[in-house]
Parts: C-alpha cells; sequence; structure tokens
C-alpha cells in the first residue's frame, strides 16, 4: 500500500512539472498567409548604397537595412530571404509577386502609397556632394546654376533635381546639366574623375563617401523625407509595422540605426496604402 502510495505521488509531481514546463515552452510560429514561399520574408534589394546596403568583398549581402529586414523577419517568426536586383525592377517585381518587400530605403511618396504598402520608418535627406578640389564651396542650391549635377536614375534625388533646375530657369538663372547614372557608385565614381561637379545622395552614403576620400561635403540635410519598406499585401504590412514599432519601443531600431547616422520617423510607425493613405506624410 505504501509502494502504491509513493508511486501515485511521483507520477502527480511528474505531471505537475510538466504542467509548470509547458507555458515556457515557445509557441509555435503563427502561419503567416500569402507569402511567395511559405515560411519565409523574401526581401528585395539593390545593393549599391554603402554603408546602408552593400555586396561585401566576401559576397554578402551586408550594411544597415539587411540588418533590420534580419530582424523584422525575426520577429515575425519568418526565416529571411534576400534578392538583389536593379532599383527599376523593384517595384513591378513586388506587384508581380515575386518577393514580399521591398528592403531599399524607398522614400515614401503618395504616389507610391497608392500602388502598394508602405511602413515609414527611418528619415533620410539628401547630402551635395563635390570633389574635394572643387573650385567653390557651395553654400545653397541657387550656387548650382550652371553646374552638372549626378544623381541614381529614377530616385527622390533625381526629383529634387530636376525641381531645383525648374526653379532655376523661372528665375532667369541657367539651369542644372543634369546627368543620372544606374547606381550612386557610378555617380560618385564620375564626380571624383571631374565628369559632374556634384553629386546629389542621401546623408549616410555622402559621409561615406568622405571618408573614402576625393570627396567633400558641402550640403547636408536636405529635403528630409520618411523613408519606407515596401509591401504588396496589407495584412502583411501591419505585422511589419508591428514590428518595427516594437523594435522602437525595446530600442532595437535605435541601436541598429545609429552607427549610420540615421533617426526613426517620430509618432506611431503604420502603413500607408492602397485605400489607406496616411495624412501624416
Amino acid at each position: 500500500m505504501k509502494a502504491t502510495r509513493q508511486v501515485r505521488v511521483q507520477v502527480w509531481m511528474a505531471a505537475s512539472l510538466l504542467v509548470a514546463i509547458a507555458p515556457c515552452r515557445a509557441a509555435p510560429c503563427p502561419v503567416v498567409p500569402g507569402l511567395v514561399a511559405p515560411g519565409h520574408l523574401t526581401m528585395a534589394t539593390n545593393p549599391t548604397l554603402p554603408p546602408l546596403q552593400y555586396m561585401s568583398v566576401d559576397g554578402d549581402l551586408s550594411g544597415m537595412r539587411i540588418v533590420l529586414g534580419r530582424e523584422v523577419a525575426r520577429r515575425l517568426c519568418l526565416e529571411p530571404a534576400f534578392l538583389s536586383t536593379s532599383f527599376a525592377q523593384l517595384t513591378l517585381g513586388l506587384l508581380e509577386k515575386r518577393w514580399d518587400v521591398i528592403d531599399t530605403g524607398m522614400f515614401y511618396t503618395p504616389q507610391r502609397a497608392t500602388l502598394m504598402e508602405m511602413v515609414p520608418y527611418e528619415i533620410q535627406a539628401i547630402s551635395l556632394s563635390v570633389a574635394d578640389d572643387a573650385p567653390m564651396v557651395v553654400r545653397g542650391v541657387d550656387d548650382l546654376a550652371g553646374r552638372s549635377l549626378g544623381v541614381e536614375m529614377g530616385g527622390i534625388e533625381e526629383r529634387h533635381a530636376r525641381e531645383i533646375d525648374r526653379v532655376l530657369r523661372e528665375a532667369g538663372k541657367p539651369g542644372l546639366d543634369i546627368k543620372t547614372f544606374q547606381n550612386v557608385g557610378i555617380a560618385f565614381a564620375a564626380l571624383r574623375a571631374h565628369q559632374v561637379f556634384a553629386v546629389f545622395s542621401i546623408d549616410a552614403v555622402a559621409q561615406r563617401g568622405v571618408a573614402q576620400g576625393g570627396v567633400r561635403r558641402d550640403l547636408h540635410g536636405l529635403y528630409p523625407t520618411p523613408v519606407a519598406l515596401a509591401l504588396r499585401d496589407a495584412a502583411l504590412a501591419d505585422r511589419v509595422a508591428g514590428a518595427l514599432s516594437a523594435m522602437r519601443a525595446d530600442g532595437t531600431l535605435e541601436r541598429i540605426m545609429a552607427p549610420y547616422g540615421v533617426s526613426a520617423i517620430s509618432g506611431r510607425i503604420e502603413a500607408s496604402g492602397p485605400g489607406r493613405l496616411s495624412n501624416r506624410y
């Protein structure tokens, strides 16, 4: 009888232990529907923008936005999968459902948000770089009248360059000679070869250009604009916005951005897209 009681006590203790352990076990990953590849967050990037996204000498995708994309995927309980492509293919590939996310530092515009879901999370501004032996210091965009300016084609830098050109010409001044390049790295190569007088690029890229030598940054902080992750699925966009919000709350977002001189947007991180355009941006 005593032996039977001991067995019952042991069984009860074992069962109690299992109950106590059960809540500590990792919860199963929730199913995220509509992904290009189940269980994976497929992200496209154009790795031509060091130090934010680029290909390392070892052939690995590197940079701030790659780190950020991996962390977002981890928080969604998904495996990150990156695809490298040109900037021109990013939006088309998203709409054709070849990837789930554009992770390339795409500037937010209401026009883009009518085509796809956008989750603004960082603020980027534009710098103007010149060769370090440039014959003049540029103190404002009016000093660019009649000068050649290199920009990456299709980006917000080109849009602002064309707006400056229009304003200069309307004021009766010489306009800009705008040279477009496949990527900003080629634009900086042209600057160092004195093929253009100046280059428009985002601040972090211009800062890296100064560190590499041959150029200086005369203007910075121009046209600060929200930068967003872009998605095709509204539900996934809301999940990503939630992950980014949690990253900001626990300090992860700042830790990722701070080494690159990048800041998070102020206020709530939320998706803006077709049928639900935000009036914040």
